[in-house]
């Protein structure tokens, strides 16, 4: 895994790409080319999988940003301490100002 990634990232964003692909099959079943099927269950069970792969996405890229402001914030710790490692690189921008 890269800088400022974590396993929580990664398991966020590849369960919302899971969820998504399931939306997506029930989503051809509606369509003409699946059969046009268009039973209760099926529209909603689409509609509901598609909401949560957006959800579980919107809260990946959060957990995301939240572990690049914490790595930003460590790293201004230590430059503030007197620290340059060379690992201690700036992650991300915050607030409009390079880190």
């Amino acid at each position: 895994m890269g800088n400022g990634v974590t396993r929580a990232t990664v398991v966020w964003i590849v369960a919302a790409a899971v969820v998504g692909s399931l939306s997506g099959v029930l989503w051809l079943l509606r369509s003409d080319l699946g059969g046009g099927r268009s039973g209760t269950p099926i529209v909603v069970g689409s509609i509901a999988l598609t909401l949560l792969a957006a959800t579980m996405l919107y809260h990946g890229i959060m957990v995301a940003a939240r572990e690049q402001d914490r790595r930003a914030d460590l790293v201004a710790t230590r430059r503030a301490q007197g620290s340059h490692p060379a690992e201690d690189q700036p992650l991300t921008f915050r607030r409009g100002k390079p880190i």
